[in-house]
Order: structure tokens, then sequence, then C-alpha cells
């Protein structure tokens, strides 16, 4: 029996409050295999405040700290490749091979920022000028938003974005496909499991209308997105 998914945000799976659901469809069968919700806007906000409650204690978490966290997201990956790969052909209709391409391009992306501590050392110099030396900081900024596309479910939120993201010590709100969501719910369990603190991940399915919450929000630091270039330039200009 196909079931109503939940949104996840500050570290537990919610059921959304919406009238209003996305019915998913295992493209190879034409199965109806579930319904996401098309969060609300308190949702959205909520989301959003989540995310930026659990950033004063992420970032100050030291980077090699957050490194070892990722590690074990790494880990947990290669643990559950296989359902994240069946998760990956049913809900997006991949054949085997290209789905599990798809889980371990998010393993790489995962294995990168592994890497913060290097990532995030910054330059100095002696005497700039006469008396002076200069040092520059890479530092956390906060809240990030991912809006994910619908072809690659588990590569770009999870490879592309998230994991350097919070391995960064800043924190992210990920606006789901609303049409293939399972596996990136289901990965945000895995970080879960992994140590992740909560809310520093959230997930939701959602509309237009609130994404511009999310583009509007003065808390959003960043914006990263993939997908069509006229969609991408109004997402740029509102935001």
């Amino acid at each position: 029996m196909a079931e109503k998914l939940k949104y996840f945000v500050n570290g537990e799976y919610v059921e959304s409050k919406t009238e209003t659901y996305y019915t998913l469809v295992n493209p190879s069968t034409g199965e109806t295999t579930g319904y996401a919700p098309c969060c609300t806007a308190e949702e959205v906000e909520g989301a959003i405040a989540a995310a930026k409650a659990a950033y004063p204690s992420w970032r100050a978490t030291p980077a090699i700290k957050r490194a070892q966290v990722l590690y074990k997201i790494r880990d947990l990956l290669i643990e559950h490749m296989d359902e994240l790969t069946m998760l990956v052909a049913e809900e997006n209709g991949k054949v085997w091979s290209e789905a599990e391409g798809d889980v371990l391009k998010a393993k790489e992306g995962t294995e990168l920022a592994t890497q913060v501590p290097s990532l995030m050392m910054g330059e100095s110099i002696m005497d700039a000028s006469k008396g002076y030396d200069t040092v520059k900081y890479r530092e956390a900024m906060g809240v990030f938003a991912g809006i994910v596309p619908v072809n690659f479910p588990a590569m770009i939120p999870f490879g592309w974005m998230a994991p350097t993201c919070i391995a960064t010590g800043n924190t992210m709100v990920l606006k789901a496909a609303s049409l293939t969501p399972r596996t990136a719910l289901r990965i945000a369990g895995l970080y879960k499991e992994a140590g992740v603190p909560d809310g520093v991940i959230n997930i939701v399915t959602c509309s237009r209308n609130e994404i511009n919450i999310i583009l509007d929000s003065p808390d959003v630091k960043g914006i990263t997105f993939v997908g069509s270039t006229p969609v991408g330039k109004k997402i740029y200009e509102r935001a």
C-alpha cells in the first residue's frame, strides 16, 4: 500500500499538516509508490528555524570532529549501498548500474568533505606592511538551502550539496525533488545515525510558493541550485 511520506526536520520524521500531496510513481512500472507532502509555509519556516538554531553549536564544533562524522556517513552509505540503489531505481526509473552510480557519487562527495580541515585552511603573510602581519580565515556563514532536481536524487543533494556545506560548519535545508524524495529522506536518517546533530540537515518537499519563502528568508545565507538556466536565473534574481 502506497504510504504518505513525512518530511525531516530537527532530526525527526514529521507528518505534515498539508492537505496537498504529490503522487510518487515508479517510472519502470507505472505503479504508485507513495505520496509526498507539499509542506506548508509554516513547516518550511520551521525547517529554516531548526537549521538556524543548530548552527552556533555546529559551527563551534572543531573541523576535525565534523570530519569524523562525515567518515561515519561515508561508511553508512557503503553499508546501505544496495538499499539506496534500489530506492533510486524505483523512484527514478534508472537501471541498476546507473542508480548505483548515483549513490556512489554521493559517497565520493562525502569523501571530499572529510578533507574539511584542509579545505578550510586560510592564509597568512608576515610583514604585509611594515610591522603588520596579515591572516585570512575561512569561516562558516550560517544556514544554506539546496534546491534539488528530479533526476539525481542521491548525487546532487548528498554528493554536491550537503556534505561540504555541513562539513564546513554550516547547516542546511534541502528542498528535495517533490517527485523523487525517498532517497533524500532515507539518507537524512543515515546522517542522524552517523551523529549529525538535530537541525543541521533538514528535508522538505514543497511547491514554488514555499520555495519563495526560502529565497526571501534573511536567515538563509546562501542557496545552491541544480536545474534549468531560466529557473536558475529567477532564483538568483529573487535571492
